[in-house]
């Protein structure tokens, strides 16, 4: 099988949706031999924060000698990145070898010829002759991926694999893992559809992740989402280190070249730290990888105080407040919900960008984007907005409630040209900012790499 068979197999899947449950991935991981009981894990969950945090844990234990496998969705550019073994994203050859692998045991699993039209236990088939067994369904692009990545560290011999949850928790295929110890990031209402409706109803979702025994790291904001973090804990008798109640921190430097922090444990001294992410946000997601390393190393894990500092300080994370220089600069985020919305705003009010903005923004049309641009358009000279490349885009044209909180609107769908508009009219000394899904800052990465190649 070739990679572009493979990608297209893959890709294909995503017409069987979103599914909740484990049993899929149970059925699935079992067939393969249990690929995910095979190494130590750390699973992330939460709203905003996740992959952050995640690069942030796995450059931690690079740093400190160990070989670390990275899991994380979705991806900006191609499919590869979801997939790492030591900062490399698995090689091409490995996703075509491993779909060939598993592309046989899904059929056998989940599809069967079928003798006539109707024999048991499996329901009247399509043009192909295959159904569904009645209780079950097809794995989705996700829990497929899911395998796959799981298969690829059990042969990369990865020490320890930094597992991102995909949708909510309680129910994601990354929570048969048995981890070592979880994240709980930040949480924000998003998803409401899938996972409810109240930030206590998601809190519920994420803390699935929390299993008998295991140690778990907060860095939730809100109260009433944190008790129930904490409620869980206590019935499932795993420990919480809350990061907030566990450490003191102040912010020293936040620039557009990084940041600097000192934090310590309440009552001790603190140490200072380096990060090259941008956002205050960033560092209570660098506390959270900090405080998961430390108590790895209560475990057995050899993670000394220097790994932690240079893993901190080289850690990369692509598409989250990432400069791209010029004049004008372009500021390009992933933030996708109000509350991610939120934070870009306190960066570019504290970056002294406010009513320098041209913002160019596209969303999905699952997304809260009338919050989102009541948070970004009153710093924005223009709004143009565009459409990611996505099926799931919101048509720009429908998002004409953005003329209450910005006089000056433009409509233009391909992102590139958006970009290439943007900049033409933005004042040299000020800033384009590309917000509003990851699929559109995927494109505005391609467009902007394009023009640089050209010039």
């Amino acid at each position: 099988m070739t990679y572009s068979a493979a990608i297209g197999y893959l890709y294909g899947l995503q017409r069987y949706g979103v599914k909740l449950g484990l049993e899929n991935i149970q059925r699935l991981l079992a067939a393969v031999g249990d690929p995910h009981r095979r190494f130590p894990s750390i699973l992330i969950g939460g709203t905003n924060g996740k992959g952050s945090t995640a690069a942030f844990l796995s450059s931690i234990l690079r740093a400190a000698g160990y070989r670390v496998g990275l899991y994380t969705s979705p991806h900006l550019l191609e499919f590869t990145e979801r997939i790492q073994v030591d900062g490399q994203p698995i090689a091409d050859a490995d996703v075509a070898a491993l779909v060939d692998e598993l592309r046989p045991v899904i059929a056998n699993l989940f599809l069967a010829p079928m003798k006539s039209p109707l024999s048991p236990p499996f329901v009247k088939g399509g043009e192909g002759g295959f159904s569904l067994p009645p209780h079950t369904s097809h794995p989705t692009f996700f829990e497929v991926t899911t395998a796959l990545a799981f298969l690829h560290f059990v042969r990369s011999n990865v020490d320890y694999a930094v597992v991102e949850v995909g949708l909510g928790g309680r129910f994601d295929a990354t929570n048969i893992l048995n981890a070592q110890v979880a994240v709980v990031t930040n949480i924000a209402l998003e998803h409401e559809e899938y996972l409810g409706k109240t930030l206590e109803a998601i809190a519920v979702e994420k803390a699935g992740i929390i299993k008998e025994a295991t140690r778990v790291v907060s860095a939730v904001r809100a109260p009433e989402a944190l008790a129930i973090i904490a409620d869980v804990c206590r019935t499932r008798g795993a420990t919480l280190l809350d990061i907030r109640s566990a450490y003191d921190w102040q912010i020293h430097r936040s620039d557009l070249s990084g940041q600097q922090f000192s934090v310590g444990e309440k009552g001790l001294p603190p140490d200072t730290f380096d990060i090259p992410l941008l956002g205050r946000h960033q560092v209570a997601n660098a506390i959270a990888a900090l405080a998961a390393s430390r108590l790895l190393r209560t475990g057995g894990a050899a993670i000394s105080e220097r790994a932690i500092h240079e893993g901190l300080r080289h850690t990369r994370w692509p598409g989250r407040l990432q400069l791209f220089p010029g004049r004008p600069l372009v500021i390009l985020d992933g933030a996708h919900n109000p509350a991610g919305a939120a934070a870009l705003r306190a960066f570019l009010v504290e970056q002294r960008f406010a009513g320098r903005v041209t913002l160019v923004f596209g969303v999905l049309q699952d997304k809260n984007w009338i919050a989102m641009l009541q948070e970004l358009a009153p710093l924005a000279q223009r709004v143009i907005l565009t459409r990611p490349e996505s099926e799931r885009a919101a048509d720009p044209r429908h998002l004409q409630e953005a003329e209450r909180v910005c006089s000056k609107l433009e409509i233009v769908e391909d992102v590139a040209e958006a970009i290439a508009l943007a900049r033409a009219v933005t004042d040299p000394e000020d800033a384009v900012v590309v917000t509003g899904s990851l699929f559109v800052i995927s494109a505005a990465l391609r467009a902007l790499r394009a023009h640089e190649t050209r010039t």
